[in-house]
């Protein structure tokens, strides 16, 4: 499916900091580099291949030079040059992350591979940029047997100023390669380790769908090695130990991934299953206490079981959760714009055109708006 590159538009005070690492994370994992006949030659991207440009992509770039540009004009250049005049040159293409040369030789890429695409692009023209990471609905996406949770990171340009509009102010501009939903909101920063790391996890989560335990292994020892912070990687790792009978280093990788990421379901869901498994009831309990008072106050559990309930057909179970969604978190424009959706295909039009308004109000273009509601009444 052909994307438009989404860009959107914000004035934030600040981004928020990365997390200080815990203590218990400062020792070394359990590597088991025998039982997976780990080689260090596996991993065969290094951060610099990942970043660096295709030399005829270099060449348009750097024509005219970026210096002989105002802060406006590097903006439209660097865009029109990667994404083309109609900014709708790349087709997204989930499940796979590339280099930036491959992806723009291949002219398609998940969010991962268009960021890495994006500043690579706005490194080499000397511009002030920030790849971050953002929350997004909970997305699953089955491979090879296994569920698999889709984070999302996208590019900031901060204080740019860009003639989109008849605003001459300068502006933070969002590139979001996600367009029916995304959010202008400020994510979490990530450095060129940080990206590599999550490079380097998404190509071990396809080596591992497809049973190529030693490369997954390989790539995901890497991905820690290049930012320690990185907690998916330990969660992913353990899920490799449990399937290789290792199920103490499983846990002891667990611990880590729940210390390191305070907020993410996913390694204490898997915590608590490995726990269960082994019959250690009361230990499992806690953690799945954990977990439902977690689920009844974040927004974007609301959220993605409302985007769920809306694929399935459910409009009235995709209203209940979103609603909920609205009531914790009152500007999110991907809320409004989910229940307008929700509401429409209920039926209750009144409704639906209140959430219209309502993102007109916090900023949303008319053109947007009318996109989204072309979607109401989808073809069977």
């Amino acid at each position: 499916m052909l994307r438009s590159l989404f860009v959107a538009f914000a004035c934030f005070a600040g981004l928020a900091g990365c997390a200080s690492l815990p203590d218990q994370a400062s020792s070394a994992p359990p590597w088991r580099d025998g039982a997976f006949a780990y080689q260090a030659s596996m991993v065969t991207v290094t951060r610099e291949d990942l970043f660096r440009l295709d030399a005829q992509l270099l060449a348009q770039v750097l024509q005219p030079a970026p210096a002989d540009l105002s802060p406006s004009r590097k903006l439209n250049h660097l865009l029109t040059v990667v994404f083309g005049p109609d900014k709708r040159r790349f087709t997204y293409a989930a499940g796979h992350s590339t280099t930036a040369t491959e992806t723009w030789r291949r002219q398609r890429g998940d969010c991962l591979s268009l960021t890495v695409l994006t500043y690579s692009v706005a490194r080499a023209m000397n511009m002030a940029t920030q790849m971050q990471e953002v929350d997004t609905p909970t997305l699953f996406d089955r491979r090879g047997g296994f569920d698999f949770v889709n984070q999302h990171v996208n590019v900031l340009f901060p204080r740019a100023q860009w003639t989109l509009d008849a605003e001459s102010r300068p502006h933070d501009v969002v590139v979001d390669f996600e367009p029916d939903f995304a959010s202008p909101r400020p994510g979490r920063p990530l450095d060129e380790n940080g990206i590599y790391a999550r490079f380097l996890n998404n190509l071990a989560v396809e080596h591992l769908a497809r049973g190529e335990r030693p490369l997954a292994y390989a790539h995901f020892r890497a991905a820690i090695a290049a930012d320690p912070r990185y907690a998916a990687s330990y969660a992913n790792l353990a899920l490799l130990y449990r399937q290789a009978s290792l199920p103490a280093e499983a846990e002891q990788l667990l611990q880590r991934a729940v210390a390191l990421a305070q907020q993410d379901d996913v390694a204490v869901h898997a915590l608590h299953e490995l726990l269960a498994e082994q019959g250690r009831d009361g230990e499992a309990r806690r953690y799945e206490s954990i977990l439902q008072a977690r689920r009844t106050r974040d927004p974007y559990h609301w959220i993605a079981q409302g985007v769920r309930a809306l694929e399935a057909g459910d409009s009235r179970k995709a209203i209940r959760s979103l609603e909920q969604a609205r009531d914790m978190t009152g500007n999110f424009r991907e809320v409004h714009a989910l229940l307008a959706l929700a509401y429409a295909r209920a039926g209750d039009s009144a409704r639906a055109d209140r959430e219209l308004a309502t993102l007109a109000a916090l900023g949303v273009p008319d053109r947007s708006v009318a996109k989204l509601r072309r979607k109401f009444n989808p073809e069977p």
